[in-house]
């Protein structure tokens, strides 16, 4: 669907109408992903059911209207992508609080079962274990770093969005996002991740290509 400045500002204000226009062409698209999630793993399993699946829907539209999320849309990247992202939170937040609820151990016992009929353990463990230090790196952020993760790596925006929305020209985003990333490797790769990527100029290369 297309956001013409009349419509974005409509949907910030928060109209009736708008709203259930955005949630009829984006409401579909969201249910298949979070069926696809449900199949995927243990942890999201509790979608699997029809009333569970329609409950999550109805969160993350809920997320996704509530006044702040309305103000930090810019209009311009599609608005798929800017769901997505409170989707896949929502989802984060539903497999940790499924995790206190019957207990860790538990908890990784069974997905380790079902990743092993499926062959994918690696995948799965490997994909647990990346999300859990991607929090703790953002948890340790300053508020300026932090801001910085949260606007080019949470909610996706350009670089030169996110630099307008931090008062700052693209080149100076672009420095401090580069150390940024910088420590992110450092980081990963002391936790055994990334080892074979090395820094090269503005980029990171993989050695041997």
């Amino acid at each position: 669907m297309g956001w013409d400045r009349a419509l974005l500002q409509r949907f910030r204000d928060g109209d009736a109408g708008a709203l259930a226009e955005v949630y009829r062409q984006h409401a579909g698209a969201l249910t298949r992903m979070l069926r696809a999630a449900a199949h995927r793993g243990q942890s999201f399993a509790a979608l699997r059911s029809a009333v569970e699946l329609e409950n999550a829907l109805v969160e993350v539209f809920s997320r996704a209207f509530e006044p702040r999320a309305r103000q930090v849309y810019d209009g311009e990247r599609p608005f798929e992508h800017f769901l997505m992202g409170i989707a896949r939170n929502y989802l984060l937040e539903l497999g940790r609080n499924r995790e206190h609820a019957v207990g860790l151990e538990l908890a990784e016992e069974v997905d380790l079962a079902l990743s092993l009929e499926r062959g994918d353990v690696h995948e799965e463990l490997e994909d647990r274990e990346v999300a859990e230090l991607l929090r703790t790196f953002r948890a340790a952020l300053g508020d300026d770093e932090g801001r910085l993760f949260d606007l080019r790596y949470v909610e996706g925006l350009a670089q030169a969005t996110a630099a307008e929305r931090l008062g700052q020209t693209r080149i100076q985003l672009r420095r401090r996002e580069h150390k940024l990333r910088l420590r992110l490797l450092e980081y990963l790769q002391v936790h055994g991740y990334l080892g074979a990527v090395s820094a090269s100029g503005w980029s990171f290369v993989k050695e041997g290509t």
